[in-house]
């Protein structure tokens, strides 16, 4: 893989939050636990990336 991204949007703006992959292996299983403030964010959304830029995408999450 090559990188993971949160987005996230407060209706003004769109934020990015980029994690890198590069280190992760083929077929492998990592974990991660990352802190986000969604303070007045509307909507999230996490996109991954691998190095051939064949992406995933989740479904928008609407933020409470």
């Amino acid at each position: 893989m090559n990188y993971a991204e949160i987005i996230s949007g407060d209706g003004n703006k769109v934020y990015r939050e980029r994690i890198s992959l590069q280190y992760t292996h083929p077929f492998g299983e990592q974990t991660f636990n990352v802190p986000l403030d969604l303070a007045g964010r509307k909507w999230v959304r996490l996109e991954a990336w691998d190095v051939a830029a064949n992406g995933a995408f989740t479904q928008t999450v609407w933020v409470k």
